[in-house]
């Protein structure tokens, strides 16, 4: 059977019996069950194959499109070699042809990272890249599920399986793995997507490239005000918190999984609240659908006793309101249905209650981004809201069909002026192979009972990651900050006439930084402008902060949040069986994708953040599981099941490889 219809022969394996009708669904991630039926799915190498490359070109008249695969360093795209690419066996891959070659370059035992991403057109169905790790210094690699960690390769994503020869990662129609490490010999890979063909990327020993990221120079920051670890958790599936603050409290949502299987795909929605006051962490979490993916798909407001957690999910969209600062969730809105298909959701509140809501959906001509406003409708006799009143959802632009939605900022004025942020990656085939990517960066603004106007920001040829918006002023004063990525760093656009055109200002930060964070205050006079973004340094991921305290008359001042780390770690050997022992890891920290979210409180920030550590040989080792000689013990063990945040949250353990953090800063 062939890779990539190996792969796919998951999909019925996935569908499931949903709704009245009994239609099947293929949105959810394979079970335990199913995973463990990629070995017999997958296919092996045999003596009989032969070498198919001589008869295929990535020019071939073949009228498939070509495999959905970037490769990226942080934003930037890298653009296929014209070099010829290796000899690899296409027969034993399944493929027809190769659409392009890379050649990435990298001194011996220097670390680098780059990312391999697909995606689906229209936002739909499941998403995968799969990998075929080649050969090492020539020498072919067949049937090692500790190929990758023997190298000194660490791969990263939401949900990674292996069966020993290949490594796949999975996603809800969007679909980012990294990899990263140090090798000392050339290693080659095959990347597919789709099932027809394949790109092929040769990792060689030479000069420093595009892959090797630059020391963090960057001071640690100042003005830390506390840093809490406020949860930790083993499961692969954890990650992706937002955060809110009200009053003494900060809220945190995030997705958890199987507390005592790291690898279970069973998927929770886990809310947790830290009293700053006392330190004491309470929470509960809510089982997701089997329709849940692996984006952002959830956000968390907050305002005095109000209390809401917005979550995109088979259902639709839907809020769910507090009145009572988390105890008990007293209304369940669906604001928009199942059908929409709707995807990563923003949500923000203003100093009235009144509550807006950016997602994406699709639509009959492309991906529509939609806005829900919402508003306090029921008060009780102290002026605080118990019932909100939603308006049918507006379209605020349409993007391609063959392109990819990214998170979104909103922010309210202290008028209740509304500015959206938002962006989207759209997608062409390249004649000389490959795909490029194209980011556009767009702002809807709407001043008090006055209409949206929205407009283009920027766009540019790269792969872009988040927009994020800040307000000063009101009315006729309104002022919008606009910080996105772009392919040397991170930019800061202004708009002083409310929304309705944007200067570009300062760039800031180094090539492939990007998801930052604007904030703005005036505070004795001055305009102080902070912007958080994750930063690609020479080991892995980190948080960094941009200043300026007399926006824009002072020059900037850059700071570390976070420090990652890489080192070569011994261990004992965890596989059993026959597998050859191995001397030591490599282990990396860093903060984890779309790993971080922060609010303004007062005059200080709070942000939230997911530090993940892993060493290689334990990542390789359990995607390839469910093959180990000890089974895993049956059944599942949820985080702390509750409909409110009121239940007392285990006592972080730091052994586990994702530790949750609040930073509070001045």
């Amino acid at each position: 059977m062939a890779w990539t219809s190996a792969i796919g022969a998951w999909q019925p394996a996935r569908a499931h019996l949903v709704g009245r009708n009994c239609q099947p669904r293929y949105d959810a991630p394979p079970s335990d069950y199913e995973k463990a039926m990629i070995r017999t799915r997958l296919p092996r190498l045999t003596a009989g194959l032969v070498l198919a490359l001589a008869a295929c070109s990535r020019y071939s008249s073949n009228a498939a499109p070509p495999a959905r695969v970037l490769v990226t360093t942080g934003t930037n795209v890298v653009e296929p070699s014209q070099a010829a690419p290796p000899a690899i066996d296409l027969t034993h891959l399944g493929a027809t042809r190769i659409d392009a070659h890379y050649r990435l370059t990298t001194p011996a035992n220097t670390p680098f990272q780059f990312e391999l991403v697909t995606w689906q057109a229209n936002d739909l169905n499941y998403a995968q890249i799969v990998v075929d790790h080649v050969s090492d210094g020539g020498v072919n690699v067949d049937n090692d599920p500790l190929s990758l960690a023997r190298v000194g390769l660490v791969p990263l994503a939401n949900y990674l399986i292996s069966d020993g020869e290949y490594t796949v990662a999975i996603g809800g129609s969007f679909v980012r793995l990294t990899l990263l490490g140090r090798i000392e010999a050339n290693q080659v890979f095959a990347v597919g997507a789709d099932g027809r063909s394949v790109v092929t990327i040769e990792l060689a020993i030479g000069e420093e490239s595009v892959i090797n990221r630059l020391p963090a120079t960057e001071p640690d920051v100042a003005g830390v005000v506390s840093r809490d670890t406020i949860y930790s958790s083993p499961s692969w599936l954890f990650g992706y918190p937002t955060v809110a603050v009200s009053g003494d409290r900060a809220s945190v949502v995030c997705y958890e999984g199987d507390r005592a299987t790291a690898t279970a795909d069973r998927r929770f929605e886990q809310r947790l609240q830290f009293d700053a006051a006392t330190h004491a962490v309470t929470g509960g979490a809510a089982s997701l659908g089997i329709d849940v993916r692996m984006s952002r798909d959830h956000e968390v407001v907050a305002l005095y006793n109000v209390l809401g957690v917005v979550r995109a999910d088979a259902e639709g969209v839907r809020v769910r309101l507090s009145f009572d600062r988390g105890a008990t969730f007293a209304q369940d809105v669906q604001v928009l249905d199942g059908a929409s298909h709707s995807r990563i959701v923003q949500a923000a509140m203003a100093n009235d209650y009144s509550l807006a809501i950016g997602t994406w959906r699709v639509g009959a001509t492309g991906l529509e981004f939609v806005l829900v406003r919402g508003y306090a409708a029921g008060f009780d006799a102290f002026g605080s809201p118990t019932w909100f009143q939603f308006l049918p959802a507006e379209v605020v632009h349409t993007a391609p069909a063959e392109s990819s939605p990214l998170t979104t900022g909103i922010a309210w004025s202290e008028g209740d002026d509304l500015a959206v942020g938002y962006a989207f990656n759209w997608f062409a085939s390249s004649p000389g192979g490959g795909w490029t990517s194209t980011t556009e960066f767009r702002c809807a603004t709407a001043r008090f009972g006055a209409p949206l106007v929205d407009v283009l920001v920027d766009e540019e040829s790269m792969y872009g990651m988040d927009p994020t918006v800040a307000v000063l002023g009101q009315g006729s004063t309104l002022r919008v900050f606009y910080a996105y990525e772009v392919r040397d760093g991170v930019r800061l656009a202004t708009s002083s006439d409310g929304g309705a055109s944007f200067a570009r200002g300062p760039l800031f930060g180094q090539a492939g930084d990007h998801l930052p964070s604007v904030f703005a205050r005036e505070l004795g006079g001055q305009t102080h402008v902070d912007v958080l973004c994750l930063a690609g340094r020479e080991f892995g991921t980190e948080l960094h902060r941009t200043r300026w305290l007399d926006w824009p008359n002072d020059a900037p001042v850059e700071e570390a949040l976070t420090r990652a780390t890489m080192q070569q770690v011994p261990f004992s050997q965890p596989m059993g069986g026959s597998a050859p022992p191995f001397a030591t890891g490599l282990k990396v920290k860093q903060v984890n994708f779309l790993g971080y979210d922060a609010v303004r409180d007062g005059d200080q920030l709070v942000v939230a953040y997911d530090e993940v550590e892993f060493d290689n040989v334990y990542l390789c080792t359990r995607m390839y599981w469910p093959y180990l000689p000890v089974a895993p013990a049956p059944g599942h063990s949820p985080p702390p099941l509750a409909p409110g945040l009121t239940e007392p949250m285990p006592a972080p353990n730091p052994e586990h490889s994702h530790q949750l953090k609040l930073l509070r800063l001045q």
